[in-house]
């Protein structure tokens, strides 16, 4: 990993350069505020540089974005046991709901995930948890669930997938905004 430098509208920028096996280069602004870059080797770190420079709104937008919300910095809230007590229970209740709608069941897997609380690979009806749960109230667990589920039914991010995300789960849009102020450590 490389950390370079660039001025964009007279704010010094620095972002973390990694070389990968990529076709394009890959931009990515975390909520730490750190700017991420990856490209293929084969491109000039001038190139890159000028990429970077050239993606200055969107990046000092987001960057504002970001320092304007309030993080809260968290400890784990459970015990290991509590937390599989936790998921399971809600994991079920969920798959209960669901099979009313005649969803089957999907497998759980649990993962450590840098950026997502869970996935859902509505393909294979795999649903993977974020270890990082740890640090959710059950409430945001519950909604984590829900909205993975309901990608089963709709496996986008449309108003037809969030209809299905407030049957289950009418406040979601405030957990959501709570679970985006977390921060893992």
């Amino acid at each position: 990993m490389m950390v370079r430098e660039v001025e964009i509208n007279g704010r010094k920028i620095v972002y973390s350069l990694q070389r990968k096996k990529v076709k394009n280069i890959n931009l990515r602004i975390k909520p730490d505020l750190s700017v991420n870059v990856s490209a293929n080797k084969t491109v000039s770190t001038s190139y890159i540089d000028k990429f970077v420079v050239s993606k200055g709104d969107f990046i000092l937008n987001a960057l504002n974005k970001f320092s304007n919300i309030q993080k809260t910095i968290v400890e784990p809230l459970y015990t290991t046991k509590e937390f599989s007590e936790i998921i399971l229970k809600n994991f079920n209740k969920v798959a209960d709901k669901f099979a009313q709608k005649r969803i089957a069941k999907p497998t759980l897997k649990m993962r450590k995930m840098k950026s997502r609380w869970g996935s859902c690979n509505y393909t294979d009806k795999v649903i993977t948890l974020s270890t990082h749960l740890i640090y959710c109230t059950e409430e945001q667990i519950y909604y984590v669930i829900v909205h993975e589920f309901s990608h089963l039914i709709v496996p986008n991010h449309s108003k037809d997938f969030y209809s299905v995300v407030s049957e289950l789960c009418p406040d979601y849009k405030e957990i959501k905004k709570e679970l985006n102020k977390i921060i893992i450590r």
